[in-house]
């Protein structure tokens, strides 16, 4: 008997659902709920000790205030700067304009790790810039240093303003001039139209920034454990738990800095719902003004310049010591040595590069397993009417609402035991236990961007290639799979960017037979081999750009919403 076209497409979807809630349950919800039931049962039942462990122990408490700080703090400084540039970029027309706007938008660019070490080698008390300035300014003692609460926010303020700058850019692009006018037609003042018109349109540009930044603040570990020295941090006490196996106190510390990340994400969609921001009319777009005044363009030329070079200087540094020779500085001011030893050693001596394999084999890993359970997951949610769509949905929305180091210690706590989910093998201390935890952190990453395709298909569409004949699984294959693969590998593309860099997971996870290239950069830094880790860093930055031109053919970043 022949199946129909529906009943094959039920059965096709059943038989994907075993494997997918498999993968779903058992590396996303498992590991989560079996944390929350470490750090509150023991032999001896249900207990609240290491809570509170937690909250009487005072350098927690002091880590916990710090990460909540860190997140507002960051969120403020990088809110300012984000939009300020965002309305100078999309308000005025000046010469430079688009060299700007191509500036500003580099720092995704840097993996965070590296952002941090060149930051290192220029604003440290012994750095680049701090010791140029010193000398020219014949002071005793270093101007600044980068260390503590400063140190991080510096690093911060750079690294994470462009969520502000996209958002704000995008939203002010779709601002429907007639309003403004409107309200000047009725004599509100310039202060007033930006108030009451343009601030409350951007409500929701903002809201998205801000959630992101804060949950990437809160989650930042490469900048408090690198230049954080004795301002301390949730995601590093997470890490000198795990290290001095205080399992349960750790697992106690990563539920604590999910609560903060949660409980800000569902004020901030609040907050957002409160107002319906929709607008109706339909008059044309806020324009730019043009810079005519030779004295206004002087202005505009020395503050685009200003910003190209603090935007520039640390891609330009990481280039730079990418070809200091090997020991030749260490008690200089300034390099004096060049060569290119460290890409002939990168391109030639399989031990450099064994790290960098390390970390791109792991990244095509968890990024193949994460397109097939995000696009089967997607398409689920999309296209489908099946009633555990919504766990579906969940579960792979999950991530997205933890910080790094919460999945990390999830996984770690998750998988130091045998489990049915991985067919009683330890995966801790193993190679996969890395690029699970990769899959997991990118898998919202590509199921958001699939939406985003699956979205434009219309239901109409498959009814047709069916109506003509073609299976279920043609139509999925000739029609779905196309209209969908720009999303698709949109999002594997940035999620492939964010493991080859990541920093937060490989630290608390890495095991010597998968040290990845992120952690080997602080390696060589520490061993006072500057040039061979700057050119892990250049090696990293060259991948990442050119694969994020390729995302931007395939799905503009500025179009993916969180």
């Amino acid at each position: 008997m022949k199946m129909s076209g529906k009943t094959k497409k039920n059965l096709l979807t059943g038989l994907a659902l075993i494997p997918l809630l498999w993968i779903l349950i058992g590396f996303i919800l498992y590991p989560a709920l079996n944390t929350l039931a470490i750090s509150l049962f023991t032999e001896k039942g249900f207990v609240l000790d290491y809570y509170q462990q937690f909250f009487t122990y005072t350098k927690n408490m002091e880590a916990f205030g710090n990460t909540i700080l860190i997140g507002f703090a960051t969120v403020l400084i990088c809110g300012v700067i984000g939009t300020a540039l965002a309305f100078f970029t999309n308000a005025f027309e000046f010469p430079g304009k688009r060299l700007v706007n191509l500036m500003l938008l580099s720092p995704i660019m840097l993996p965070g790790v590296v952002t941090t070490l060149v930051f290192m080698q220029l604003y440290s008390e012994s750095g680049l810039v701090t010791k140029t300035v010193q000398l020219l300014f014949s002071m005793n003692e270093p101007p600044f240093e980068l260390k503590g609460f400063w140190g991080i926010m510096f690093i911060h303020a750079y690294t994470q303003y462009i969520f502000f700058y996209v958002n704000i850019s995008a939203g002010l692009k779709r601002i429907d001039y007639s309003l403004i006018e409107a309200a000047k037609n009725m004599g509100a003042s310039n202060w007033n139209v930006f108030r009451t018109v343009i601030l409350p349109l951007m409500t929701p540009a903002l809201v998205a920034a801000s959630i992101l930044t804060f949950m990437t603040a809160v989650g930042s570990f490469a900048a408090p454990a690198l230049v954080g020295g004795s301002f301390r941090v949730m995601s590093v006490q997470i890490l000198m738990s795990k290290v001095n196996n205080f399992i349960e106190l750790a697992a106690v510390q990563g539920i604590m800095l999910s609560l903060i990340s949660i409980l800000f994400l569902l004020f901030m969609r609040w907050y957002e719902s409160r107002k319906d921001y929709t607008i109706s009319t339909k008059g044309r777009v806020v324009g730019t003004i043009k810079i005519e005044k030779a004295w206004m363009k002087w202005i505009f030329g020395i503050l685009s310049g200003t910003v190209v070079l603090m935007i520039i200087l640390p891609v330009f540094a990481l280039i730079l010591l990418s070809f200091v020779k090997q020991g030749t500085w260490i008690a200089e001011i300034y390099p004096t040595q060049f060569s290119l030893e460290n890409y002939t050693a990168f391109f030639t001596e399989p031990r450099v590069m064994q790290p960098f394999i390390n970390s791109f084999n792991m990244a095509v890993l968890s990024t193949a397993l994460a397109v097939v359970v995000g696009s089967i997951s997607s398409y689920i949610i999309i296209k489908t009417k099946l009633k555990v769509k919504w766990l579906i949905e969940v579960l792979v929305l999950l991530p997205w609402a933890l910080p790094a180091s919460t999945v990390a210690i999830n996984m770690v706590i998750g998988f130091n035991v045998p489990t049915v989910f991985t067919f009683n093998q330890v995966l801790a201390g193993s190679y996969w236990i890395l690029p699970l935890t990769y899959f997991v952190g990118m898998l919202t990453l590509i199921v958001r961007s699939t939406n985003a395709s699956l979205l434009q298909l219309h239901s109409s569409i498959e009814e047709a290639s069916r109506s003509l004949g073609a299976s279920w699984f043609a139509t999925f294959r000739k029609i779905v799979i196309p209209i969908a693969m720009p999303g698709i590998m949109a999002g594997a593309l940035l999620g492939f960017v964010g493991a080859l860099g990541d920093y937060t997971s490989s630290a608390l996870m890495y095991t010597v037979h998968n040290v990845p290239i992120s952690v080997e950069m602080i390696s060589k830094m520490y061993n006072f081999n500057i040039g061979l880790s700057m050119t892990y860093g250049v090696i990293q930055v060259v991948i990442t750009a050119a694969i994020i031109l390729l995302s931007q053919k395939l799905g503009k970043i500025g179009d993916f919403k969180f």
